[in-house]
């Protein structure tokens, strides 16, 4: 071993030797080791530089496992929310067993998010379209798809997943009323449990069925529009995607992100919708926007 070099950097040099980048794990460590070095130092401005490259490494998404080859990934904001309320909030109830049982919660909530999303997954491998990724987030989960190919593929693709809630949502409520044996006290615990993942997946698949595009409803919406629009004009067939999505994002979109912020304010109280529906306008004016750059030849009239 070189002087000045501990195990750490030699095994980083053994994988940039080999035409290999460092390892998520080794970034972070090297980052926080030359952070705790300038920090006794007294070196700020390096210092700095090495906290943002520990921040940086954090904030990019991790991957749990690949199933079906499609890598599934967490944010690190995950942990905040819903981890860290989920097991606060069971820890206040009951400790230990509080605990415990909002790891379990925990489990259901975010299987029933993949089940969603692998639903697309699925879906759209049948249609030929790749998937890139399944990302858990602080506000339920994203599948990373390729555009479809064509209109009726997107709409079964959009359909698949409120579909799978709507089955995982009717397995649950199997379980809660098809299975009551007397004398049991374990299922007498279990009861919350299942009522909770009936819950979950009956709202997950009404809330995407929203008309609010980029949601599964408003892609599904979009979808349509573009169908009636190729055969109702057939001179604009080439721009019936173009126009179809401004009027899911411009007409619809934004009436319901505006009408359900509206009724979180006044009814409610689900405070986490006034972030995720201007996020969502957000991501349906950047795709709307993406379509036409790509779309709308130069000094073309806007739609």
């Amino acid at each position: 071993m070189k002087p000045g070099r501990n195990r750490l950097q030699l095994s980083v040099l053994k994988r940039l030797e080999a035409g290999l980048a460092p390892t998520r794990w080794q970034q972070l460590r090297l980052h926080m080791l030359a952070a705790w070095r300038r920090g006794r130092r007294l070196n700020i401005q390096r210092l700095w530089y090495h906290v943002k490259g520990v921040l940086r490494v954090l904030w990019m998404p991790w991957t749990l496992f690949r199933f079906r080859c499609v890598p599934v990934q967490i944010h690190s904001t995950f942990l905040i929310y819903p981890v860290g309320f989920f097991t606060w909030e069971r820890y206040v109830e009951d400790a230990g067993a509080g605990v415990l049982w909002g790891i379990v919660f925990l489990l259901v909530y975010s299987s029933s998010l993949l089940v969603h999303e692998f639903a697309h997954v699925f879906t759209a491998r049948h249609w030929g379209v790749a998937s890139r990724c399944v990302l858990l987030i602080p506000l339920g989960a994203v599948a990373e798809l390729d555009p479809a190919p064509g209109m009726p593929s997107e709409i079964w693709i959009a359909l698949a997943g409120p579909l799978g809630s709507f089955t995982l949502a009717g397995v649950f409520w199997l379980a809660l009323h098809g299975i009551s044996p007397p004398g049991l006290f374990w299922f007498l615990e279990v009861r919350p449990l299942l009522r909770f993942g009936y819950a979950l997946n009956l709202i997950v698949a009404v809330f995407n069925m929203l008309p609010c595009f980029p949601m599964d409803g408003g892609r599904v919406l979009r979808a349509g529009l573009v169908v009636i629009i190729g055969r109702a004009f057939p001179h604009h067939a080439g721009e019936a995607l173009l126009i179809a999505t401004r009027i899911a994002v411009r007409y619809v979109a934004w009436p319901v992100a505006l009408g359900m912020m509206a009724w979180t304010i006044i009814g409610t109280r689900i405070w986490m919708h006034l972030v995720l529906f201007p996020l969502l306008v957000l991501c349906a004016e950047g795709e709307y926007w993406l379509l036409r750059t790509k779309k709308v030849p130069s000094g073309s009239d806007d739609l």
